[in-house]
């Protein structure tokens, strides 16, 4: 394996751990599973996913989130957001949309921090959009994914934005 394909999967095992980190949540939110939601405190329960907000919201947009929090569209869009999110990225399918779309829930949840009480500038949100645009751009799509099944979609090959890359501009660079 040379040092390109090494860095793939390295990228595809990052890919996959961010995946997960955004799994986890939903089903923790969704059964209540004890760590961050309580036992007995999930969806199933009849609790709303997005009532958090109340306890982690801080800084210049806290008023606007808290508004938000327990919105049964907000709900959806959370719960939604954090399955297909973490499915897309563990699975290394439409690797164009989860970029884009990973992008703007990160930034979502940073505003929900403006400013990072713990850096001046940054926090491991905007941490991770750089690392998936490290991903998508560098191969991290291209290794440990169901490449050629998703492609086979018939949905897939009508609608270009579903396949799996933008076209990679990694280069190797040569010994």
């Amino acid at each position: 394996m040379d040092r390109r394909e090494k860095g793939e999967c390295f990228l595809a095992v990052l890919r996959i751990a961010i995946g997960w980190m955004m799994l986890w949540p939903f089903l923790d939110k969704l059964f209540g599973l004890g760590f961050a939601t309580p036992s007995g405190s999930g969806v199933i329960d009849g609790v709303s996913p997005s009532s958090f907000v109340d306890l982690v919201t801080g800084g210049i947009f806290k008023d606007l989130f808290i508004a938000l929090g327990g919105n049964p569209v907000v709900d959806v869009l959370l719960m939604a957001g954090l399955l297909i999110l973490g499915l897309t990225l563990i699975l290394g399918i439409a690797s164009k949309l989860t970029t884009l779309a990973m992008t703007a829930f990160l930034i979502v949840m940073y505003m929900m921090h403006v400013p990072p009480t713990d850096n001046p500038l940054l926090d491991y949100r905007l941490t991770w959009i750089l690392a998936l645009w490290a991903v998508y751009y560098l191969g991290g799509y291209e290794r440990f994914s169901i490449k050629e099944e998703w492609e086979s979609f018939s949905i897939v090959q009508k609608y270009p934005i579903l396949q799996r890359s933008m076209g990679l501009i990694y280069r190797p660079i040569q010994p």
